[in-house]
């Protein structure tokens, strides 16, 4: 049976990209396997790979105001709808903002299973944005016949309520996460933070993702602790506003920016600590894995706690209407403080237990890409015969 994923890219620097692929890796293709339909530019080496596994690429974006309101994106959904609805079982939407289109369609060229995927807790960044998807999203709801969410929390968000909503778990590759001391300490070599304290995040350059308040943070406890890094892995809109408040905050030295990277599991095993601030999350696949790699987890009070899969995370709040601060001066937040102990508390006291345990502490909580594809796959199964019997 075939799948028809829609989603917005499949690039290393999207949490949802990222949980999609994974179980895309590990699905049985001779069972289920899966197209996409995607609004942003795919990479050649994507499209290597899955054409290799006999998988489809549909580009109808790029998703934006004008091609929505100019009619673009339906016609360019709709010619795809048109001529290949028919050889699909399953539709499996993961942007539930443009389902009013995508699902529609769906049902108008005859796909019987129509799942919306909830990967959020909140709906956008700014109040005019929310209120829109809202709109968008209750009326995308009409069409679908089954609902998914990352988290409970994610799933209340869209649907207002956990009944009914299947939990699918932003599953990792537990042993590529599973720590390694040979790699931690090349790494390391290879970074230049030999004999530092490391902060890692890993997040899109984005207003959700709290990079100022990261830097608040890191200036505090950089100021206490000099023998401290901080490595930010990932790019977006909102990068060269950080870099010039590192440089603003004389911090140039002790802030990499390493971009998009493959290898994000090699440099988690270099990292000490992880913080993950964000303004609002469904269930951070990127906290799942600094898990597994038995780091110890900072993490916003925005988060679901559904996050808290081992003891290593602790919840602090944030200040959601912070400035963007550009000068020592004003980098001085109070509630930052909390972090800034944190941080302090975990170079003293490490990891009692050997970080190596962890993995397995994750994959026995549900988030074993191996185990839940197949979850998966059963499910996609379940509704296929449902429809057919």
């Amino acid at each position: 049976m075939r799948v028809l994923q829609v989603i917005d890219d499949m690039g290393l620097n999207s949490g949802v990209s990222s949980m999609l692929l994974n179980y895309y890796k590990y699905i049985d293709h001779s069972k289920v396997n899966f197209d996409f339909m995607v609004y942003n530019t795919v990479s050649d080496d994507v499209k290597k790979y899955c054409k290799r596994n006999h998988s489809k690429i549909y580009e109808v974006g790029p998703l934006s105001g004008r091609t929505v309101l100019d009619g673009t994106l339906y016609k360019k959904t709709e010619s795809v709808m048109k001529r290949y609805a028919k050889k699909y079982d399953v539709i499996h939407g993961h942007e539930p903002n443009t389902a009013f289109i995508y699902m529609k369609l769906a049902k108008k060229y005859g796909i019987k299973n129509r799942i919306i995927h909830s990967h959020n807790a909140k709906g956008a960044d700014g109040i005019t944005k929310k209120a829109r998807n809202f709109i968008l999203n209750q009326y995308g709801l009409k069409y679908a016949t089954n609902y998914c969410a990352c988290s409970k929390k994610a799933a209340k968000y869209l649907y207002g309520t956990t009944k009914h909503v299947n939990v699918i778990n932003n599953a990792i590759d537990i042993d590529k996460f599973r720590f390694q001391p040979e790699v931690r300490s090349y790494m390391r070599k290879k970074l230049g933070v030999e004999n530092m304290f490391v902060v890692g995040h890993v997040g899109r350059f984005a207003p959700q993702k709290n990079h100022e308040y990261i830097i608040d943070i890191f200036w505090q406890f950089h100021q206490k602790v000099q023998d401290s890094k901080l490595i930010l892995i990932g790019d977006g809109e909102r990068m060269d506003k950080i870099k010039q408040k590192v440089s603003a905050l004389h911090l140039d030295d002790a802030v990499l920016f390493e971009g998009v990277q493959n290898n994000v599991h090699e440099y988690m095993q270099a990292m000490d600590a992880f913080i993950l601030p964000s303004m609002y999350e469904g269930l951070p696949v990127v906290c799942v894995e600094a898990q597994a790699a038995g780091l110890r987890c900072v993490v916003s009070k925005e988060v679901t706690r559904e996050i808290k899969i081992t003891k290593n995370v602790k919840f602090i709040g944030i200040d959601n209407k912070y400035p963007v601060l550009q000068s020592t001066e004003q980098s001085n937040q109070k509630d930052s403080k909390d972090w800034v102990k944190e941080l302090i508390k975990i170079r003293k006291t490490g990891i009692v237990d050997d970080r190596k345990l962890y993995a397995d502490k994750v994959a026995k909580q549900g988030f074993d890409i191996r185990k839940q594809s197949k979850k998966l796959e059963n499910y996609y199964i379940k509704l296929s015969k449902h429809i057919k019997d």
